[in-house]
């Protein structure tokens, strides 16, 4: 119950203290909630930048896995063709 200036000034001196005391255990309690809270906002931050940096490696792995495979696929064309040129030769002796 939200009391006015006047209402807390006729309250006798046990009734302010007892209030006082809520009032200092909700401070507490909303304190400690609030440290919390940050807590949680920092393991996230650091899992959000981690990921950011899991995804940049994975990207920089992607393109040179591409590179690769592009690099391979040329080879065994050019394998191709030098194993098909070989052959005419062949059947031409």
């Amino acid at each position: 119950m939200a009391y006015t200036n006047d209402e807390l000034e006729k309250l006798n001196p046990e009734e302010k203290k007892r209030k006082l005391h809520d009032l200092q255990m909700q401070i507490i309690m909303l304190d400690s909630d609030n440290r919390k809270v940050q807590a949680r906002k920092s393991i996230l931050e650091a899992e959000i930048r981690k990921i950011k940096m899991d995804q940049e490696r994975a990207r920089i792995e992607l393109e040179r896995r591409k590179q690769e495979y592009d690099k391979i696929e040329y080879q065994i064309i050019k394998n191709e063709e030098d194993l098909k040129r070989m052959k005419k030769k062949m059947n031409l002796l």
